[in-house]
């Protein structure tokens, strides 16, 4: 009689101990799938930045943040809810790929690049200050670029490029250009970055090829709206979105121009728009971006406390092939360098 009543304690005991596991299994479970369709709007949502302010503020937001809850559900997933992790898989993949963008150039890795005239590209928006002299010496020294467009440099050019056959364009306002070819032709197109021409910059280059012709910009930044609308959101959206509405504005504008050039053409500069917004995706749809094209891991250019954005460029016209592109190190600028090797394909 004692054995009956004490097998029959037993199973009550274990069952109820059974409870607590399953419990916490569908708890994992169910934080895993929440977490999955929090990542998943994040994403649908930044395909309508600069279209709608909310999807804009997360546009330019420190989007690692979304990575955080990985670790820690995939640990608990791992212990307790093991068929949880394909959902953790899944979110980890569209936040380091579709939401951090991470690019990987499938096209450039399996393909061969074709004969025609090389050029090396460097770009760097130095943010209305001096480059650190000897790291951007070391930076040009290793590098070795055929062009060097600078925008908001308000000091006279550095000394590396004197007397070392560059041909040399600064203009008061911020625009530089180094090149190694004949600079035949510049355009002072527009002084402000914040206005609707925006700053910005033509120039004609004669190379062995024939004319090159080369826009460097600098675009109206949302920083200050950005901050308006976390610290002021009932009345810093309105902000955000004249912002958003001047940078169209000021790729539409840009766009005519390079429509009109026939001769081979590159935009280079701060065009202040990650790739995923609608503006870079549906204005500059027809133009190859250089990272997009050719470079590897999320090419952020712009860094600030903890946001960490693509925003720099070089983008080509028809009849050149992006072969590599990749980010330089930090030569005193909240700017990064963004440097690309681009080759005119022969016709």
């Amino acid at each position: 009689m004692g054995s009956f009543k004490d097998q029959e304690t037993r199973n009550v005991v274990g069952s109820s101990q059974g409870v607590e596991p399953s419990r916490l299994g569908w708890a994992i479970a169910a934080c895993c799938w929440i977490y999955l369709l929090i990542v998943f709007t994040a994403w649908m949502a930044l395909r309508a930045g600069d279209l709608w302010w909310p999807a804009t503020l997360l546009l330019f937001s420190p989007r690692w943040l979304l990575a955080i809850p990985l670790l820690p559900l995939a640990l608990a997933a791992l212990c307790w809810r093991r068929r949880s992790l394909i959902v953790v898989l899944l979110a980890l993949v569209l936040v380091l790929g579709s939401i951090m963008n991470f690019n990987i150039p499938w096209h450039t890795a399996v393909s061969a690049a074709p004969s025609g005239m090389r050029l090396r590209v460097l770009t760097c928006n130095m943010h209305y200050g001096q480059p650190e002299g000897p790291t951007l010496e070391r930076l040009l020294t290793e590098t070795n670029p055929d062009v060097v467009a600078i925008q908001e440099l308000r000091r006279e050019p550095f000394d590396f490029f004197a007397g070392k056959q560059w041909h040399i364009h600064h203009r008061t306002g911020g625009h530089f250009l180094a090149s190694r070819y004949p600079i035949r032709q510049t355009e002072h197109l527009g002084y402000q970055s914040m206005t609707v021409p925006g700053s910005l910059m033509r120039y004609e280059l004669e190379t062995p090829t024939g004319p090159l012709i080369l826009f460097s910009l600098h675009f109206a930044s949302p920083r200050e709206s950005l901050n308006e609308t976390v610290h002021l959101p009932e009345t810093g959206f309105v902000e955000l979105e004249d912002n958003s509405a001047v940078r169209w504005q000021q790729s539409e504008n840009l766009l005519r121009l390079v429509e009109k050039t026939t001769d081979p053409v590159l935009l280079v500069g701060d065009f202040n728009t990650p790739p995923e917004s609608a503006i870079f995706r549906r204005i500059w749809d027809r133009y190859t971006d250089a990272f997009t094209a050719a470079g590897w891991g999320w090419g952020y250019t712009f860094f600030n406390k903890r946001t960490m954005v693509r925003i720099d460029h070089i983008l080509a016209g028809p009849g050149w092939y992006c072969e590599r592109c990749w980010v330089g190190p930090n030569i005193g600028s909240p700017h990064h360098p963004l440097l690309a090797d681009l080759i005119l394909v022969q016709p």
